[in-house]
């Protein structure tokens, strides 16, 4: 057994919060919390303390010190628990959105409605670790981005069809013109 546990999280792009897996800590064990990361240190249930990009040794008195000895009298199992999540703070770039179904609008010019497809893409980023992990993520070993894309795709759907129709007929801008608006439509 080493004298010495790193604790690290290598950060992917389909991960916003991992959890280290092992709950069992010891005095001296060195925490590497990469760039665009944040730890947590969870004893009990409660944040204890918040980490960024650095190395660290835990010094916490509340941390298993001797979990060889405290563990004899409850069968191996320690009555501390020292969990180490960590939230990536990366920039996910790539998410793409795109309407399920046509959007029925009626052209301004012509008067007649016109079937119509969007689609795009937009970028996340944690920008609360603390909030995020306590209000989202809870006790669940991880959180990914497949979560986050779920619940926005619809709410980015519903907005953009109602944008793009409200657009479309404020400008008096013909479907037939809409590829030549794309970079004003696309900033509004």
């Amino acid at each position: 057994m080493a004298l010495i546990d790193v604790i690290t999280i290598e950060a992917n792009d389909q991960e916003l919060v991992s959890k280290f897996p092992s709950d069992n800590l010891r005095l001296g064990s060195q925490l590497v919390v990469h760039p665009a990361q944040t730890a947590f240190f969870v004893h009990g249930g409660k944040i204890c303390d918040e980490f960024t990009a650095g190395t660290y040794t835990l010094k916490n008195e509340e941390l298993p010190v001797l979990n060889k000895l405290i563990n004899i009298p409850f069968g191996s199992e320690s009555p501390f628990k020292a969990e180490v999540w960590f939230v990536s703070q990366l920039h996910k770039l790539d998410i793409k959105w795109g309407t399920t179904q046509p959007l029925q609008l009626e052209d301004p010019r012509y008067k007649i409605i016109v079937p119509v497809r969007a689609y795009g893409q937009y970028g996340i980023k944690v920008s609360k670790p603390r909030t995020f992990l306590e209000s989202l993520v809870g006790n669940m070993t991880a959180f990914s981005t497949e979560k986050v894309e779920q619940y926005f795709k619809g709410k980015i759907v519903m907005q953009l069809s109602a944008l793009i129709a409200q657009k479309i007929a404020m400008d008096n801008v013909s479907v037939l013109d809409v590829n030549a608006q794309l970079v004003d439509m696309s900033a509004y």
